[in-house]
């Protein structure tokens, strides 16, 4: 009977999420774009484990950024890194319009420098309702 009543409320959850249509609205930005990696350099002992805030692999592209500003789980495109890169990451010295892009290895970041770039955030809306 649970596996019953529980196969039930996945199959409701699962039918009500598609009925909702995920949009996107896009926004540009004048932001300061610095580059880490996930060493303890870059990072500190304590959050150098391997992830980021949300959970994600931090040995992947990524963005850290103020999520007052930007909110996490937006992609973001970044000229010269890339595009529709998750913003799955936060730093304490990321506050405002500053953005910290993920490199795999500590001499790309070193490589990357300092840069003062036009960026496009996108960010998710939830909820229009489709049937």
């Amino acid at each position: 009977m649970r596996f019953y009543i529980l196969f039930l409320f996945a199959t409701l959850v699962a039918s009500s999420l598609s009925s909702e249509e995920v949009q996107w609205k896009s926004c540009y930005k004048k932001v300061l774009v610095s580059a880490y990696c996930p060493c303890e350099i870059c990072c500190s002992k304590k959050f150098s484990d391997g992830l980021t805030a949300t959970g994600t692999d931090a040995h992947i592209k990524g963005v850290a950024v103020d999520p007052k500003l930007i909110p996490l789980n937006s992609r973001i495109d970044v000229p010269g890194y890339g595009n529709w890169i998750l913003a799955d990451d936060i730093g304490g010295a990321i506050e405002g319009c500053h953005i910290d892009i993920r490199f795999k290895t500590h001499q790309e970041a070193i490589n990357w420098g300092v840069k003062t770039l036009k960026i496009r955030v996108w960010t998710k809306i939830v909820g229009v309702y489709k049937k």
